[in-house]
């Protein structure tokens, strides 16, 4: 089994057990990638502050065997919560391979009170939780700083009580954020009429609410937000993670954490320098970890301060037009040696219509930026696929031509040596909670050629292209624009295909190309509607009528605006009532 040797640990928290509620936090993956994600870092800070809590970690074990925490080597069924952090899609087959080897019953039906409560909760609850909901007794929807406080004292509460799991149930339904999927009765439309509505019933009993509302901290600022183990073992354990910002300024059409995180939050600077000074005093480079560091008020202070201290940083993203010559020199004199630039869309045209608004001539200077003060290679993500493209994607070969010949060569005269240009693009996976929810990915066919024309078009260049696999694309599509159903191919894929949902298709009663290629309808009820994130789905509709007007289906009421040839702005009728939490505001 996959585990860390505790003396290769610092930071881990044990305590006795006795007397205490046992609570295992699962990540459903490898130990290095769960050890990587500071939510995962967090929740385990927030329920071991309970004294009367002894949470441990469990994570995917590589060797087949069964999974068994890091800190007592005990099995998930000694506990009385299982909760998975999920992040990812990706690893819903793991949750489900996860159960099988800690000997619980897969489905939340076939569970008793023999069983621990198997909880849920992290940024992918937040978007959707539906292809998961029958494996889980519960979810919590949001942040876990407020969440996790009013769940343990339920749960210590029923420890002493003893109530029925039925009842238990009920309780964790009346939660801030709680989500019992089995008090809810849900049918779906036939996936062999993609005309049909998607969902028809949606119907909570036992007094579990119509929509579940998503929690979230209102205050930042002094909230703690660093890693609380180290671990040499773990992806990039040589940095001392620590978060600045929640939530995003910018919103991005494809990006769901854009949406679902709101509103923007930011960590007070006095805070992060506290907790630079910690990860200095580690001998660790320092992590900055937000949707867009560069959004950061404070990122300049922070940064100077990082390096008076003797310390160096590594930021988890930055915007084209935050990529400066000071910031780049900082960043190089931390040991840096590749900027990454994220332009997700090969021309300006398709820029605008993901709502990323900057120019060629902007992501050419932010390479310069960069190597003049002496990075040596540049890395570029793109997004292949999205709505409204055609010929758009040799724009990124524009763009990765025009660096080499205009940044790079002259630099690599001057000093001796050739950097780097690589391009990660990835097919357009439509995400739930953003304008471009209601669209279709695009046919693999179509995919594969544009892939096949960047790599002709660049590789002779020496400018490498790593094309996610557009099959790969297809099944995440899947996921993440899934309902209940997709868990019986879950299931499926586990039981008779050794986790191969490709395979698994093949058996799978409804048409997969229902969830992946199909247009929904804006007015139709989608599965993951009964979140309430708090902001309106017309928002989102006037968003996608934005970004690509052309992709809105006849039916939509909004859709009026286009009929008549009026901007929506004539028409104060159909102005979306955009809550708060729709538009942050930027701090002062």
């Amino acid at each position: 089994m996959e585990r860390a040797q505790p003396t290769r640990e610092r930071g881990t928290i044990r305590k006795e057990p006795g007397g205490r509620l046992g609570v295992a936090l699962v990540y459903p993956n490898a130990y290095r990638l769960g050890m990587a994600n500071l939510g995962f870092h967090a929740v385990y800070r927030l329920f071991n502050a309970d004294a009367g809590v002894a949470c441990e970690r469990a994570f995917l074990p590589e060797d087949g065997g069964e999974p068994r925490t890091v800190e007592s080597g005990r099995p998930l069924r000694d506990f009385d919560v299982v909760a998975f952090s999920l992040s990812f899609e990706d690893d819903d087959a793991h949750v489900l391979e996860l159960l099988d080897r800690a000997g619980l019953p897969l489905r939340s039906a076939d569970r008793d009170e023999r069983h621990p409560l198997v909880l849920g909760g992290g940024i992918a609850v937040q978007i959707n939780p539906e292809p998961l909901a029958p494996f889980f007794d519960a979810f919590l929807v949001g942040e876990g700083e407020e969440l996790v406080g009013p769940f343990l004292a339920l749960a210590r509460a029923a420890r002493e009580e003893r109530p029925a799991r039925a009842e238990l149930l009920r309780r964790v339904a009346r939660l801030p954020g709680g989500y019992v999927p089995g008090l809810y009765d849900v049918e779906y439309s036939d996936t062999r009429d993609p005309s049909g509505a998607w969902v028809t019933r949606f119907a909570p009993r036992e007094g579990a609410p119509e929509r579940v509302r998503r929690c979230y901290v209102p205050d930042l600022r002094q909230v703690p937000t660093s890693r609380v183990v180290d671990s040499p073992d773990a992806q990039f354990g040589d940095l001392f993670l620590t978060e600045v910002a929640r939530g995003c300024l910018w919103g991005c059409r494809f990006c769901a954490a854009g949406f679902v995180q709101r509103p923007y939050r930011e960590v007070d600077l006095e805070r992060l320098r506290a907790e630079v000074r910690e990860g200095i005093a580690r001998g660790q480079r320092i992590g900055l970890i937000g949707p867009d560091t560069s959004d950061y008020t404070g990122l300049d202070a922070l940064t100077c301060f990082i390096g008076e201290e003797g310390g160096t940083f590594s930021p988890s993203s930055l915007r084209v037009d935050a990529i400066t010559s000071p910031l780049a020199r900082r960043m190089a004199e931390g040991g840096e040696r590749s900027i990454t630039i994220a332009p997700e869309a090969g021309t300006e045209k398709m820029r605008r219509v993901i709502n990323k608004d900057f120019t060629d001539d902007q992501i050419v200077q932010a390479a310069e930026n960069a190597l003049s003060q002496g990075m040596q290679h540049v890395k570029m993500y793109f997004m292949c696929g999205l709505p409204g493209e055609t010929d758009d994607v040799l724009g990124m070969a524009r763009i990765a031509v025009r660096i080499r010949e205009e940044v790079m060569l002259p630099w690599a005269r001057k000093r001796g040596r050739m950097g780097r240009i690589s391009l990660s693009v990835n097919p357009f996976v439509p995400k739930p909670w953003t304008p471009f929810q209601w669209l279709p990915m695009h046919d693999r066919k179509c995919l594969e050629a544009k892939r096949k024309l960047l790599e002709k078009t660049l590789r002779p260049l020496g400018i490498d292209v790593d094309f996610f696999s557009p099959r790969e694309a297809y099944l995440q599509t899947l996921l993440s624009r899934g309902d209940r159903r997709v868990a019986d191919l879950l299931e499926l894929a586990h039981r008779e295909t050794g986790g191969d949902l490709r395979k698994a298709l093949a058996h799978w009663p409804h048409d997969p190309d229902f969830f992946v290629l199909r247009e929904a309808g804006v007015e139709e009820a989608l599965p993951w509607d009964f979140i309430d994130q708090g902001l309106e789905k017309r928002f989102l509709a006037r968003e996608l009528r934005r970004g690509v007007a052309s992709k809105l289906t006849p039916k939509c009421a909004v859709d009026t605006c286009r009929a008549c040839g009026l901007d929506c702005a004539d028409h104060p009728e159909l102005e979306p009532a955009v809550v708060q939490l729709a538009a942050p505001a930027r701090p002062a």
